[in-house]
């Protein structure tokens, strides 16, 4: 970036080479001092609103978060939850924290989870001993060609 301080130091030669050949700028060959100078100082003005409009600013996500504790003091009564499926069955459950073992027995019968499913967590395979975090997915994968 430069000032225009630092600009008004340098000679025309020097402004119109950073006009062309730094800054892609075209017709100011022929260009007086002044109007060089304006034209970069706007030009990089220009930029740095390009570079702050594509600024990630704001996200919009969705979370759940279920009410586990009411009694509990400021910030620990509620828990965010996990999404576990296992073929066309799924839920949002508050297990975050729990084992994915510990999660397989406790929802093989709502879910319908065989012995034979594999863990995977947002989409890598897992150990039974891997412990969940909150906002994680959870899924069993049935070995092809089983039924139930």
């Amino acid at each position: 970036m430069y000032t225009k301080e630092t600009l008004e130091t340098k000679k025309v030669t020097e402004l119109r080479a950073i006009c062309s050949h730094k800054m892609g700028i075209s017709g100011m060959s022929k260009k007086r001092k002044d109007i060089l100078i304006d034209k970069i100082m706007s030009e990089q003005e220009a930029l740095a609103k390009e570079k702050e409009s594509q600024t990630v600013t704001n996200i919009e996500a969705t979370f759940t978060s279920t009410l586990t504790k009411p009694s509990a003091k400021f910030g620990n009564k509620a828990s965010t939850t996990v999404r576990v499926s296992c073929g066309a069955s799924s839920g949002d459950f508050a297990v975050a924290g729990k084992s994915v073992g510990g999660v397989m027995e406790f929802l093989k019968e709502v879910l319908n989870v065989s012995k034979m499913s594999r863990p995977l967590v947002n989409g890598e395979l897992v150990d039974e001993d891997y412990k969940l975090s909150p906002g994680d997915v959870l899924e069993f994968l049935k070995p092809a060609g089983s039924k139930g």
